[in-house]
């Protein structure tokens, strides 16, 4: 039994997967095990995987099931203590899980907790700025749902959690493709401490193939999570450490769902959405300009948003 069991799914990532695999065995920190599951790779991964023998617990998916339901069976696979998520695409620093493992240990309240990094392209050069249209996030740490209910603020490879929290709040939701980590965050923000490492220890990697870039999905998904907030949002607020960040949360998380609708051309619920935000925070002039815009032809509507 080790102290960290990595939790890698891979597909389709000939490219990547070694070196991904590489900078997992290659941590400073030594109690791990690394668990894959290969979700039906097409490519070479499989062939790249079978050759580290029992440097890593291989788990084949026949048929392909998706990130989340292959991560669901990695964890459950997992005997650590922790849980460290890395996808087959991205690397880490030597360093990571020695200064992530130390954090967690200081606080057993804290559910999971992740780092800060950078973003590199297909030959691990940086890239500066915010290639995917967000920066790599930094937070702050403790009693921090709110943060988590404004946006998705972790990049999944940063993140190590604590196995009894990850499977109390039930694991990953496998209907998500591409936002079931953050529907996984909220969860745990809301049942534990979150932590930070402010150092460049995670590498996120851009490229064509990123799932993110599957746009409508990505923007169904968002309204799935962002109508939840909405539907909470009383209770999110009476249970709130901090009630007046959960409003301004909630009132961000509201009008990013009100341009969603606009969008969408749901102009109707878009205002509803929009009232509600200001009805939170009524210094939010965002809030009240995308209100107005609600009333805007749609082909405009959608070049502003």
């Amino acid at each position: 039994m080790s102290k960290v069991s990595v939790l890698i799914t891979s597909y389709n990532h000939e490219r990547y997967i070694r070196a991904c695999v590489d900078s997992a065995l290659k941590q400073t920190y030594g109690d791990l095990e690394v668990i894959v599951v290969d979700d039906s790779s097409a490519d070479s991964s499989l062939e790249i995987l079978h050759s580290y023998g029992d440097k890593i617990r291989l788990i084949v998916n026949n048929p392909n099931v998706g990130t989340y339901p292959a991560l669901n069976r990695a964890l459950d696979a997992a005997t650590g203590e922790y849980v460290a998520v890395l996808n087959s695409d991205d690397l880490w620093r030597p360093e990571k899980l020695d200064r992530q493992v130390a954090l967690l240990e200081s606080d057993p309240d804290m559910a999971f907790c992740h780092t800060y990094g950078w973003f590199i392209d297909e030959n691990d050069v940086e890239i500066a700025g915010a290639p995917m249209g967000f920066e790599f996030p930094r937070t702050e740490i403790g009693k921090i749902l709110h943060t988590f209910v404004a946006n998705n603020s972790a990049i999944a490879s940063s993140v190590v959690m604590r196995t009894s929290y990850a499977k109390k709040v039930g694991g990953f939701d496998g209907s998500f493709r591409n936002l079931g980590d953050w529907d996984m965050w909220l969860r745990l923000a809301e049942a534990g401490n979150v932590g930070f490492v402010d150092e460049k220890l995670t590498l996120y990697r851009v490229h064509g193939a990123n799932t993110i870039y599957a746009t409508e999905t990505t923007r169904r998904e968002e309204q799935l999570i962002r109508e939840r907030h909405r539907e909470r949002a009383q209770e999110l607020l009476v249970s709130a450490s901090d009630e007046s960040a959960m409003k301004r949360s909630l009132a961000h998380s509201l009008a990013c769902l009100g341009s969603l609708h606009s969008i969408a051309d749901n102009p109707t619920e878009a205002r509803a959405c929009f009232k509600q935000s200001l009805k939170l925070n009524p210094r939010r002039v965002k809030s009240a300009l995308r209100y107005l815009l609600t009333f805007a032809p749609l082909p405009i509507r959608r070049r502003l948003l």
